[in-house]
């Protein structure tokens, strides 16, 4: 019996899909907007917490990657100038209209 409670239970833990941030400039500045999990420097935010974000701007906070801006997927306008960034994938930001960086 605990066996199967432990099945059932399993799809709820998939509920909270996380967002990879390996840069731990930009994971803070998400986690003290509010738009992280809660746990600083763990690597991942919650993807339901930044795909409704239309507007970002982490200009000037020394950021040297922004892997997970992917799931950004309303965002309208990123401002990121400022930062460490080589490169940037904004592929999959196909609402993106605004950007300075």
């Amino acid at each position: 019996m605990k066996r199967i409670l432990i099945l059932l239970c399993l799809p709820l833990l998939t509920l909270a899909q996380q967002t990879y941030v390996p840069d731990d400039n930009f994971e803070n500045y998400l986690e003290n907007n509010g738009m992280g999990d809660g746990v600083a420097l763990n690597d991942s935010v919650l993807t339901a917490n930044i795909n409704i974000v239309s507007s970002l701007n982490s200009s000037g906070l020394n950021i040297t990657d922004l892997t997970g801006i992917e799931d950004f997927t309303a965002l309208t306008s990123l401002n990121c100038y400022y930062n460490q960034l080589t490169s940037l994938d904004l592929s999959s930001n196909t609402n993106l209209e605004h950007l300075n960086c």
